[in-house]
């Protein structure tokens, strides 16, 4: 049976380290200390988040129709999960939240004269 790593103590549940790599073919040993990437201490939740959002080819709209949230919902999250894994978020270009405000006045959530408003706050 194979043994998959390991990224937590199964007694206090900090996060491992590793300490040393063994090359069974050579045995070649190195030691240090060695990190996880954060992708490997993903819980169940965010793995499940990083797989839906490659399944939908990073197409965050497609992502909020599959788990049912709005679009300003889902990039909080996308936000969060960039967060998570160590990735600052990219300044967004004014242009960007269009989209977001137009589904948000589609939904109802502001009016017309709010979704102008702030159209033209963005635009300077």
């Amino acid at each position: 049976m194979r043994k998959y790593l390991m990224t937590r103590c199964p007694v206090c549940g900090s996060e491992l380290r590793i300490r040393k790599y063994y090359c069974p073919e050579c045995e070649t040993e190195i030691e240090g200390n060695f990190y996880f990437s954060p992708l490997l201490n993903l819980d169940k939740k965010d793995f499940e988040f990083l797989c839906l959002f490659l399944k939908t080819r990073g197409n965050l709209s497609e992502l909020a129709k599959i788990m049912g949230v709005s679009y300003p919902t889902i990039r909080v999250k996308f936000e969060e999960f960039l967060e998570k894994i160590g990735i600052e978020p990219q300044p967004e270009k004014p242009d960007e939240r269009i989209p977001e405000i137009l589904e948000m006045l589609e939904k109802g959530e502001i009016t017309v004269d709010e979704a102008e408003k702030r159209i033209k706050e963005m635009r300077g």
